[in-house]
């Protein structure tokens, strides 16, 4: 049994193709079908069903492509752990970052990360949380900026950053604009546009305050974009939720849009996600700590604000 055996079947598994599998690892068809094969007759038992047109997993197939994929990441980890041996701060770090917090974080930190840690060579890709926290457990991540906190099953570590607090945006047309600070109570959620159902931040939302879409007239809009969502309510009216980084980047003309909710202030709570096995802590931990600097102070304190919780229960 070979590691290259088991990243094939791991691919055959995932794609359900060996054409696929051969396309994505730059070999032929038959050298796939061959190791599979091999695979199987060392092992005894039949992997993958063969006799629909997506090749399938068996019973067999499943648990033993479960534990195959822990010895892949396991053996990656451990070509990693000798590049991270060297005192020095050095490596690739994959990184996934929720949507509603991507575009307005990796601006604030890159730039003195790049000039701190000019070694860190780091690939960032927007995902949801489900795919993030997949993405872990397969290889793909080496770690996550997620919104938590969030119920894990698997062997996953979170450390929180920072607690990034809930804003509302109101058009200068509606009558809640005069007000610096607005009682959700006395919300009329027929004005207020949110996230597609689905999103972390949307769950976060409804926590607040049992919101639910716009969805009256004859404009509907769904979307995963903090920014979309603000300028319909610049063009179109109403209300929406944002996220505090997110304000940042407001010009100044619109600044007066910005109103905070009265009360406890109500945040969410922005940690990195990794296994806890991973071997590039040294990394991550020199990723995190820019964060810290780059994000405004008061948000890395906890004290005297309310976290919100997601709904997402990791599958």
């Amino acid at each position: 049994m070979t590691l290259k055996q088991l990243k094939y079947a791991l691919a055959l598994g995932r794609l359900g193709s060996y054409i696929g599998v051969a396309k994505s690892m730059g070999v032929s068809q038959p050298a796939v079908s061959l190791q599979i094969q091999a695979l199987e007759d060392e092992l005894g038992i039949i992997l993958f069903d063969r006799s629909t047109k997506n090749v399938e997993p068996t019973l067999n197939g499943i648990a033993f492509l479960e534990k195959a994929q822990s010895l892949v990441t396991e053996s990656k980890q451990l070509e990693d752990f000798a590049i991270q041996l060297s005192e020095e701060i050095q490596g690739e770090v994959c990184l996934g970052i929720i949507p509603t917090l991507s575009p307005f974080l990796v601006p604030l930190f890159i730039d003195e990360l790049n000039k701190k840690y000019p070694r860190i060579k780091i690939k960032i890709q927007e995902a949801i949380t489900e795919n993030i926290l997949q993405g872990i457990k397969t290889g793909i991540f080496h770690a996550g900026i997620i919104s938590t906190p969030i119920e894990l099953k698997s062997n996953l570590d979170l450390v929180p950053l920072f607690y990034e607090q809930f804003y509302l945006y109101v058009s200068d047309k509606h009558e809640l604009y005069s007000q610096d600070k607005i009682d959700i109570s006395k919300l009329d959620f027929s004005d207020v546009w949110l996230l597609k159902e689905g999103n972390c931040f949307m769950d976060q939302v409804t926590n607040i305050c049992s919101a639910r879409p716009n969805q009256n007239g004859n404009f509907i809009y769904e979307s995963n974009n903090i920014d979309a969502l603000r300028r319909i309510v610049e063009y179109k009216g109403g209300i929406t939720f944002l996220p505090e980084l997110s304000t940042l980047m407001i010009p100044s003309e619109q600044e007066e849009m910005i109103k905070e909710i009265k009360g406890k202030k109500k945040v969410r709570e922005i940690s990195m996600v990794s296994l806890k096995t991973e071997v590039r802590l040294n990394l991550l931990n020199a990723i995190s700590q820019v964060i810290k600097e780059s994000v405004p102070s008061q948000m890395l304190r906890e004290e005297d604000k309310e976290i919100v919780k997601t709904n997402f229960i990791e599958k």
